[in-house]
């Protein structure tokens, strides 16, 4: 037989209204439906896998949005390009007139000359990102030079002739490089040079060997040894204020060793490099022969830049999926360099060359047109992706708020559900509790009487 007793008992005690009402607090305090894999296995998997791909496309976001501002950077350069190539024709233009005499043509000539400088300024200084170069030049360190890895044979002696050019570049990240050179009793020194014209190891300019070479200042080499295709860049300037002439010392984290020039006397000289981080290129200054033997642990890769990106395509992500992958928006390096735009020699000296220079002005300012299309047409393909990339964005948080997140509404309904049946059952034992007492104290009455 059921009392109000055990009734009362059996309904605080069930476990599923205090289950319920534990589960409801959670879900109300955490606004997540599934806390744990019991909550909903199925939908735990869903949701988990609905936030990788929602991570995935915020970071989609700020790629695109990167890709967008770096195609706007290039497009600025050859906006400016485009200018100066519309100077430049101008000039061309007044140069054909045959009022002007020799003396005015070099006038209007010196103003073209520093113009062609400025277009190629531009074309090698245009970068974002940490020195990420946009347009540059079709040319690359190892086009021009070899490395020493093509020059050398490994531990073998190789004779070559000295003087005043490049024989050699050691690429970035290499590492422990040695190099003896024997100049048999003549005056051959061993220079060692950045790509920008920085003066690292070897002999002052001071030096006979650089005098008998007709370099007597800065000027002078940077006019005869500064050239791109000794593997310099255009902009390089001499600047001998790190440089080694004996002993050892630490360059921008590479430790160099050098036994100084050893002429008159002595005439091999030794060098050995840590580690490179950056190309370095390799001069033996003289007007003799001389042989060298060069080893080395590892070499960089060729054309590497060590902590500079090569001048090449970029690919910005465009989409990701977690089962089909990453595609990719790709921006190719635009070369915009005066032998890129065939100008290396172009000048308007003479009626004639103003001419051809007139030419070769209107086919650079249609590459460079077509090359502002191109950068216009990749913002306009990155903007689309990210508004593709924004609305299912929207759409995949939508469908994952309804699988994750707590219903408030019917969650509250059950807590407050499950706080009457508690309430309840408190008061009915409460009142089965007084029902007892009471007819307890009846029959204590009943046996006394």
């Amino acid at each position: 037989m059921l009392t109000v007793s055990s009734f009362t008992q059996s309904l605080s005690s069930n476990p599923v209204f205090s289950k319920t009402l534990s589960t409801a607090y959670e879900r109300l305090s955490s606004g997540l439906r599934i806390n744990s894999a019991a909550d909903d296995s199925a939908g735990l998997q869903i949701s988990n896998r609905l936030t990788s791909e929602s991570i995935a496309k915020n970071q989609l976001r700020r790629n695109l949005n990167d890709g967008i501002s770096y195609a706007q950077i290039a497009e600025g350069g050859l906006q400016e390009s485009a200018d100066i190539l519309q100077r430049m024709r101008q000039l061309a233009m007044q140069s054909q007139n045959g009022i002007n005499t020799d003396a005015d043509r070099r006038a209007l000539d010196k103003e073209f000359q520093q113009l062609k400088n400025a277009l190629n300024g531009i074309a090698y200084n245009t970068e974002a990102f940490n020195r990420l170069p946009l347009l540059g030049d079709n040319d690359l360190l190892s086009d021009n030079v070899s490395s020493i890895g093509d020059t050398f044979v490994k531990g073998s002696p190789t004779r070559l002739n000295s003087g005043l050019r490049s024989i050699a570049y050691i690429p970035a990240g290499s590492t422990n490089i040695s190099i003896n050179i024997d100049s048999f009793s003549l005056d051959d020194d061993l220079q060692v040079f950045t790509t920008s014209g920085r003066h690292l190891v070897g002999t002052p300019l001071s030096d006979n060997v650089w005098s008998i070479n007709g370099v007597g200042s800065g000027s002078d080499i940077k006019s005869l040894l500064f050239l791109t295709q000794e593997g310099y860049t255009p902009t390089a300037s001499y600047d001998s204020s790190s440089l080694i002439t004996n002993g050892s010392g630490t360059i921008n984290g590479t430790t160099f060793t050098f036994s100084g020039d050893q002429h008159p006397g002595v005439t091999t000289e030794t060098l050995t490099i840590d580690n490179t981080n950056e190309p370095l290129i390799i001069s033996v200054v003289g007007q003799g022969f001389f042989d060298a033997t060069v080893d080395w642990d590892t070499l960089g890769s060729p054309g590497s830049g060590g902590d500079s990106f090569e001048a090449g395509p970029v690919d910005i992500t465009a989409t990701n999926s977690l089962s089909e992958g990453t595609d990719y928006i790709n921006l190719a390096k635009t070369p915009v360099g005066l032998s890129d735009l065939n100008m290396v020699e172009s000048d308007v000296l003479t009626f004639e060359n103003a001419e051809v220079s007139l030419q070769q002005i209107d086919d650079a300012l249609a590459y460079v047109s077509k090359s502002r299309a191109f950068y216009g047409a990749k913002m306009n393909q990155m903007e689309s992706a990210l508004k593709i990339n924004d609305r299912m964005h929207e759409g995949l948080m939508a469908a994952r708020s309804q699988i994750l997140d707590t219903d408030f509404a019917e969650e509250t309904a059950k807590s407050t559900q499950a706080q009457i049946v508690e309430q309840a059952s408190i008061s009915v034992r409460a009142q089965a509790k007084s029902t007892d007492e009471q007819v307890l104290g009846l029959l204590s009455g009943s046996l006394a009487n």
